[in-house]
């Protein structure tokens, strides 16, 4: 039997549930999303900056977690905030993609590809290295590397299946990777502009190889933006950049999560032929959508020209309705995170997790700074 478009709209994005349960959790979102927005320019205003110094998407997930550890949320506003940080962070983020050309995305990505390919490569060994001196399970420490290294939380579900791990063991690593991926999201865009002094490109690999996860980079990216609103020759931002670094990185989970599963199979002595099938669920492809609304944009500037009134106001819609989604996604960020859970972890993984996450942060800078001369966008 076949169906309309919109029977299928609605169940890639909603899936089987209804969407006033999900509803609830999504108005809470949004209210925090327009509290951080006010209280950002409030205070602002009261501290007499003559532009604030606080981004509203950092204040929003810093309003979130204050919200989530302090009034015991009813567990009906739940689907709405996970639905939030999945659907609608994706969403957002392929409708981000009407920001640029197919050819800014084909530069971005060929510089991209090698920055993410080393970062990788130095998460996955430093955090194997330190996990061995501290004696932290093989499984929890490939699992923290991954996340860390890779694409965050998704990352982390990947691998999970691909090597046995325990629920503890995903439980801890999943912990791990969110308290230093929130910390890197309200740090390291200040760090970028004004300790590390770099460049918007810089400043957008930098973000979008250091930073885990996806709704984490595309926070601290647009926090970067927000504040500072540089552009590069060209007119690309830093979060244009990141996103797309970001993406890169997520593409990296096909090809890196077998190959752990592989290796942990064949040092344990076990066919690895049955794992591998259950990666396919997790190939992004959210990543697809990103590059067709990017290939969109290209067609479409072709078609009717970069200056068409009518073609220049669809893309600033389209923009918009991006940047909304994407507020309202990050700040259910804060309004999923539970400190009193994140506190039991024990020092272990903590110490290791810091370690990696630093690694990967020094790691992307080295990089940045010696290619200064190449990343001119």
């Amino acid at each position: 039997m076949k169906r309309g478009v919109p029977a299928v709209l609605k169940d890639v994005l909603f899936g089987n549930q209804s969407v006033l349960v999900l509803l609830p959790g999504v108005v809470v979102a949004v209210l925090v999303m327009l509290a951080g927005t006010v209280a950002a320019n409030a205070i602002g205003k009261a501290m007499g900056w003559k532009e604030s110094l606080l981004s509203p998407i950092l204040v929003a997930i810093i309003l979130g977690l204050i919200v989530r550890n302090t009034i015991p949320l009813p567990t009906k506003l739940e689907p709405g905030i996970k639905f939030g940080l999945s659907k609608l962070l994706r969403l957002g983020i392929i409708l981000m993609g009407i920001r640029l050309s197919i050819l800014s995305v084909l530069k971005i990505g060929a510089v991209a590809v090698g920055m993410v390919f080393v970062c990788i490569v130095a998460g996955l060994a430093i955090t194997a290295f330190v996990a061995k001196r501290l004696g932290i399970s093989e499984k929890l420490a490939t699992l923290v590397a991954a996340g860390t290294s890779i694409c965050g939380v998704s990352a982390i579900l990947a691998s999970a299946p691909t090597i046995e791990a325990e629920e503890e063991e995903i439980a801890y690593a999943v912990g791990t990777i969110t308290i230093f991926g929130m910390l890197a999201t309200m740090l390291y865009p200040y760090m970028a502009e004004s300790f590390l002094h770099l460049s918007p490109a810089a400043a957008g690999f930098f973000l979008g190889t250091a930073v885990h996860d996806t709704s984490q980079v595309t926070a601290s990216s647009l926090i970067y933006d927000q504040l500072w609103a540089h552009k590069t020759a060209t007119g690309l931002t830093g979060a244009d950049i990141a996103i797309t670094t970001k993406l890169v990185r997520n593409t990296f989970m096909v090809f890196v999560i077998p190959v752990l599963g592989y290796l942990f199979a064949r040092k344990n002595a076990r066919n690895a032929s049955a794992k591998g099938l259950q990666i396919a669920k997790y190939i992004p492809l959210f990543v697809l959508g990103y590059v067709v609304v990017v290939l969109l944009r290209s067609l479409g500037d072709y078609t009717f020209g970069s200056a068409n009134a009518s073609w220049t106001s669809t893309c600033d819609f389209v923009k918009t309705s991006a940047t909304y989604l994407i507020a309202i996604a990050v700040s259910c960020i804060g309004l999923n995170t539970n400190i009193r859970k994140l506190t039991k972890l024990g020092y272990k993984p903590f110490v290791c997790g810091l370690i990696a996450a630093v690694s990967v942060g020094v790691v992307s800078w080295l990089l940045v700074t010696s290619l200064g001369s190449y990343l001119k966008f």
